[in-house]
């Protein structure tokens, strides 16, 4: 089966990265997988040491490399109409890929969720002549390279309705999937001794104002917890400092790569305000609600069409995006459902991940199209 060179993005996921889980899988089914990073500093997960200790850094090519610069001229139309980098930026990034992907006997470029890292392996994939894919989030980001990949992955419905009127190119459904084998069965103990965790992934504002609404429409106390990076938890605590809110409310930065699999059982429900603003950014999001539903944490989720098309009414709870009162009504009637209730609904979502949402489908999918090339 083809040796497929991965150009990765800058930063994991709060759990468990998707990409990780991804690369394992491809593996398992017979690929041979090379990781590619822009930045030499990049962090890995404990369960993904083989991809941490394998992957290269495009700095350890050549800065100014020469390497097939004569092969430009298959690149050099792309470069001008694409939009992500410089030209010159992107032509040295290009070679360095391709120096690398070629001294690796890699036949197969995948990337996932960037302009300039997608724009950098097509430029590498049209100087060596191999094959190129992309999983893609917006036509507006992606730009041209719609175009110049062999296909694109897309992890919605939606998104691939949307990014398919902007490309003659075959656009795939291809959904981010858990990894079942860390999932076997659904945990019964469940003991939650805190409300609410909200996992904070973007620094939008609109979040921010939903939340804080929310809560001030509750008189009596309730425990939150805030996790994420602290760059983006710093509007947060600045926010919610400056509230006289009567709520046990707790910001927590610098998590373990295990903190989502190791305390999600102690919360009620887990909390996603993603709003439209951020809906081009939904792959994590995305990926921490199916980690919920195979962790059997139940879910209260803005109604976005990619929470809509993981969720169904009885796998989560859904409330119109950016409404505060709206989430305030359903966190108030989430507290008040019961135990045997609220264990129905985790079974469902585990059964519905473990049906529709899991790594070995996915895995399957994308070599199926890559080896087709």
């Amino acid at each position: 089966m083809k040796k497929i060179g991965y150009v990765i993005p800058d930063s994991p996921a709060l759990s468990e990265s998707f990409i990780g889980i991804e690369i394992r899988a491809m593996m398992s089914l017979g690929h041979q997988v090379k990781p590619y990073a822009f930045d030499d500093k990049m962090l890995f997960h404990p369960i993904d040491a083989y991809l941490g200790f394998n992957c290269i850094s495009l700095s350890d090519a050549p800065i100014y490399s020469l390497f097939k610069i004569w092969k430009a001229y298959r690149c050099h139309s792309f470069i001008l109409k694409q939009q992500a980098m410089g030209y010159l930026p992107l032509l040295r990034k290009g070679l360095q890929l391709a120096y690398l992907a070629e001294r690796d006997g890699c036949e197969h470029l995948h990337t996932h969720l960037s302009s300039h890292h997608a724009a950098t392996a097509i430029v590498a994939a049209k100087i060596l002549k191999i094959p190129i894919s992309v999983v893609g989030s917006d036509a507006k980001s992606l730009s041209y390279s719609l175009q110049a990949a062999d296909f694109i992955c897309a992890i919605t419905k939606q998104m691939q309705n949307e990014l398919q009127l902007a490309t003659e190119q075959p656009i795939y459904h291809i959904p981010f999937g858990v990894h079942e084998d860390n999932y076997s069965s659904l945990v019964r103990a469940w003991r939650p001794h805190k409300d609410f965790l909200l996992v904070c992934q973007t620094a939008d504002a609109k979040e921010l104002r939903t939340l804080i609404v929310a809560l001030e429409q509750f008189s009596s106390e309730i425990s939150i917890d805030i996790v994420g990076k602290p760059s983006l938890l710093s509007p947060f605590k600045k926010q919610l400092g400056n509230l006289a809110l009567n709520h046990q409310i707790s910001c927590i930065k610098n998590m373990t790569p295990n903190w989502y699999h190791q305390h999600a059982s102690n919360y009620k429900a887990l909390i996603m305000l993603s709003t439209a603003s951020t809906y081009r950014n939904a792959d994590t999001p995305a990926f921490t609600i199916k980690e919920a539903m195979a962790l059997g944490l139940p879910i209260i989720a803005s109604d976005l069409p990619i929470h809509i098309e993981i969720l169904d009414s009885e796998s989560g709870q859904l409330f119109p995006a950016g409404d505060s009162h709206a989430l305030a009504i359903v966190m108030e009637s989430h507290l008040k459902r019961s135990d045997s209730d609220l264990n129905l609904q985790r079974a469902y979502a585990f059964n519905r991940v473990m049906t529709l949402f899991t790594i070995s489908h996915q895995a399957t999918l994308l070599s199926k199209n890559i080896e087709a090339l």
